[in-house]
């Protein structure tokens, strides 16, 4: 294997670690082609109507005729030009329009979800442990990684933040140490005996931390198939995520992004999402688990050759003893430089 192909099997499951259905209707084909089932039963007939077949947020316009089958395989429909999927297009290229995400979840599952966010949020205090766990393939290479993190956290609400984070990650056989702290306006990080500060605002202290501690927790507008049951005193949701709409948005992301100076372009594609949270007596969620399988194919840019590589993650994360006040010892600030001093 190339030696550029070695570095992103290793570089880019780190940098994802430190740094991210069913269908309201749905096409059918038969001997006389396309036709397209709505929620209710029916089915689409005399006109253009806009289907979003893959619940993305993104419809395409279709032209049905009387007997409800999709004009396809034509150059026009109705006087208008069209692709060979009979999709809607000007000079070549598809129309799309922005549409509503359909989701079947449970309203009062989602609604115990959000509630439990809420809460969680309102603390000024956090103890948090995040466990990543990431399996990469790719030709005959295959590669485990592994993060480790345990959070303390206080002042969140009352405005005087301080953090504290401890753990290590394991890549390529090898243990690495990381430990992170934030106080009186500087962040402060220690890797491999590399100690390096930075001042920063409050604010972007927070998000930092909660960049760390949200490991599990997924954008509502992403869940599906929300569902509620309950064990003893606990309340349990399980969900799945709509995999075309996360590829939607990754695409968006990614758009803003250019690797041609690394000679490469880049794609991502997520197959399937899962997760569970699990909801205490009091109303706060203790645990979020999120499993994600997603595959990169990477282009060089100068030969073609290109690199499919595939990811299976498991992330984790418990919020020990949660509404309880969190007390810890800050670390020494001795010996860390300045972040752009190493630089220079």
């Amino acid at each position: 294997m190339k030696m550029w192909k070695k570095v992103l099997l290793t570089a880019v499951p780190a940098t994802l670690m430190l740094s991210f259905t069913s269908l309201a209707g749905e096409w059918h084909l038969d001997m006389n082609g396309w036709w397209y089932e709505t929620d209710d039963g029916s089915y689409y007939r005399n006109g253009w109507q806009w289907v979003d077949g893959n619940n993305d947020g993104l419809a395409e316009c279709y032209y049905f005729s009387n007997k409800g089958y999709a004009i396809t395989n034509a150059p026009q429909a109705d006087g208008y030009e069209i692709d060979e999927n009979g999709a809607w297009t000007v000079n070549g290229e598809v129309q799309k329009k922005e549409v509503e995400i359909k989701t079947n979840n449970d309203s009062r599952a989602l609604s115990v979800y959000e509630e439990a966010q809420k809460k969680n949020n309102s603390l000024d205090s956090l103890d948090v442990d995040v466990d990543y766990m990431i399996s990469m393939e790719a030709e005959d290479e295959s590669m485990d990684m592994g993060m480790k993190l345990n959070m303390k956290l206080r002042g969140a609400q009352t405005g005087n933040l301080e953090f504290v984070a401890e753990g290590s990650m394991d890549m390529m056989g090898s243990d690495m140490p990381l430990s992170m702290f934030y106080t009186d306006g500087y962040y402060y990080m220690d890797m491999m005996g590399m100690k390096v500060k930075q001042a920063m605002p409050m604010e972007e202290a927070l998000k930092e931390a909660n960049s760390n501690m949200d490991a599990g927790k997924v954008d509502t507008s992403f869940i599906n198939n929300l569902r509620m049951s309950e064990e003893g005193n606990k309340t349990i949701l399980t969900f799945d995520t709509n995999a075309a709409a996360l590829n939607r948005y990754l695409e968006e992301m990614m758009g803003g992004m250019s690797f041609s100076d690394l000679g490469m372009d880049m794609s991502y594609g997520i197959n399937s999402s899962s997760g569970e949270i699990v909801i205490d007596e009091n109303g706060y969620y203790t645990s979020q688990q999120m499993y994600m399988d997603m595959d990169m194919v990477v282009t060089d840019t100068e030969s073609g050759e290109s690199l499919t590589v595939g990811y299976v993650m498991d992330i984790s994360m418990n919020v020990n003893n949660p509404g309880q006040e969190v007390s810890f010892t800050l670390p020494s600030t001795e010996g860390y430089m300045d972040a752009y001093s190493t630089i220079e």
